[in-house]
């Protein structure tokens, strides 16, 4: 019996940075993720320390499918160059990202 295996989400464990850039990836490829995070919002482990200033910039924190998904939705990005806090990545880039229907739909909050 021949099972299609590309037929099948793919799990993404985490819906902070890397988790929601894993997801766009999956979504750019054609692929289904599912996206757990055990927070109750995503990247709930940044929320802790919203007020912290990251030491990389906007384009070290930015993926390349998720800039594309949220540019094709009007989105604007932030300058490459600036350095965001933590609670600006949520509020910018990561909480836009998850409010995109492709990537919400995917999402499982308070998953254990």
């Amino acid at each position: 019996m021949n099972f299609d295996r590309s037929a099948l989400p793919v799990a993404v464990i985490g819906a902070g940075p890397v988790g929601l850039a894993a997801a766009a990836e999956l979504l750019a490829r054609g692929r289904r993720p599912l996206v757990f995070e055990a927070g109750t919002s995503v990247a709930a482990s940044l929320e802790s320390f919203r007020h912290v200033k990251l030491f990389s910039p906007w384009r070290f924190n930015v993926d390349r499918a998720a800039r594309q998904l949220l540019e094709a939705a009007g989105w604007q990005a932030p300058p490459d160059d600036d350095l965001p806090t933590a609670g600006e990545l949520i509020d910018r880039y990561l909480g836009p990202l998850a409010a995109l229907p492709a990537v919400a739909s995917a999402l499982r909050l308070s998953a254990r």
